[in-house]
């Protein structure tokens, strides 16, 4: 795994240096930005907005119900067809996978002198890397215990620095979701959008099957890849309307981007 991401990053190091160091420096510049306004927006959301907010914790809350039957439910039909189908989609949601999509995209706007392929690229990095964050801090404030430990789906034990308590949320659906999202709202095109959100059910369904995540671990980090993703996607789109440059707004609500559908 070690090597592929040894590889991109040495042609993304030769790619930058062959590129003007305006174009590199404006691009880190706006990813800044878009991060600070990405973890900023809570603090100007509506009271629509933080109703949205609710419903999504209650919705994970309600899943919770379910927890313990579909993990019974997945144990119950593991097949050799399903094995291989779950594999295409480890992937997708893993973060080697993620960096490979978006920083290949990314380099290619960058080669190709294409302004619209580099911010696809750039979109799916940011909101990959946004989303995880934000997944990682609350797996290990929440401390919840991972299924195949078998000590039930009530087991949560605050802060903890081990991956076996990293239950929740789930960071590969939460970087699947991300994935799709922000290349959904760059491609605009609906049937784009069902394959992309395809695949990232197909990640959440891997998660269940192969008993690394209970089904309200991924509940919640669907809702957060989505939603870093739409508003990701969202800032670039303006940025690229403006020639590059960001719009005055700078904080993009979460919960405020319409599906690209």
């Amino acid at each position: 795994m070690k090597l592929p991401l040894l590889f991109l990053f040495i042609a993304f190091t030769l790619e930058i240096s062959a590129q003007p160091r305006h174009t590199v420096s404006l691009d880190a510049s706006n990813a800044w930005q878009n991060a600070q306004s990405i973890y900023a927006s809570p603090l100007h959301y509506s009271a629509w907005q933080w109703l949205t907010v609710a419903g999504v914790l209650s919705l994970t809350a309600c899943s919770h119900a379910f927890d313990e039957p579909v993990r019974t439910f997945a144990r119950a039909y593991q097949t050799p067809t399903l094995n291989a189908l779950f594999s295409v989609s480890e992937f997708y949601g893993n973060p080697l996978g993620a960096g490979i999509i978006g920083g290949g995209v990314y380099l290619g706007g960058l080669s190709g002198r294409s302004a619209s392929t580099r911010l696809t690229g750039r979109a799916v990095l940011e909101s990959v890397l946004y989303a995880s964050l934000l997944t990682q801090v609350l797996k290990m404030s929440i401390g919840r215990s991972r299924p195949y430990q078998n000590k039930g789906a009530r087991d949560f034990n605050g802060l903890s620095w081990t991956n076996r308590q990293w239950s929740f949320p789930s960071g590969h659906t939460t970087i699947a979701f991300a994935t799709s999202a922000s290349l959904s709202a760059r491609l605009k095109n609906p049937f784009a959008t069902v394959g992309l959100f395809g695949l990232a059910l197909l990640t959440t369904g891997h998660r269940l099957y192969d008993d690394q995540h209970w089904l309200s671990d991924t509940v919640l980090g669907a809702a957060i890849g989505t939603s870093i993703g739409l508003a990701i996607g969202k800032l670039i789109n303006d940025e690229e309307r403006h020639g590059g440059t960001l719009p005055p707004q700078t904080t993009q609500s979460i919960f405020s981007v319409q599906f690209p559908l």
